[in-house]
């Protein structure tokens, strides 16, 4: 190997480390992910179910669950005893779970005593189950 090379050999390495890497970074296609997220919420036409849990630790809390409501009014809350999701939900298998009260053609609530444990896993899980 001719020392003379060496310069050449580090910058084609150095090229095919480009062709071959992903150009999209972590950072990148997590605001993409975030960015769609945001179109998609405030755009009207998206509708989702979402549960909405007051106390979600040790199973506490009253639940409540809206059938078909904006994506956007039903941001998760990431912190604290209130959960909320509306990510993979369905009210209409919530609510064959446990017992709940009809508050309005398109609204269901359950007390923490009539609360399934599915409810308040779907409010507070990525998943919604």
């Amino acid at each position: 190997m001719e020392f003379r090379y060496f310069p050449l050999y580090i910058f084609i390495i150095f090229l095919l480390s480009f062709c071959i890497s992903d150009p999209q970074t972590k950072k990148e296609k997590e605001d993409y992910q975030n960015q769609s997220l945001i179109s998609a919420a405030l755009n009207g036409n998206e509708r989702s179910d979402c549960i909405y849990c007051s106390d979600t630790r040790a199973f506490e809390g009253n639940c409540s669950c809206y059938k078909q409501i904006p994506v956007f009014s039903c941001a998760g809350i990431p912190s604290g005893k209130g959960k909320s999701n509306s990510y993979k939900i369905s009210c209409d298998e919530l609510i064959e779970l446990g017992i709940w009260s009809q508050t309005s053609t398109e609204s269901y609530s359950c007390s923490y005593l009539t609360c399934p444990p599915e409810a308040y896993r779907a409010a507070f899980t990525e998943e919604g189950k």
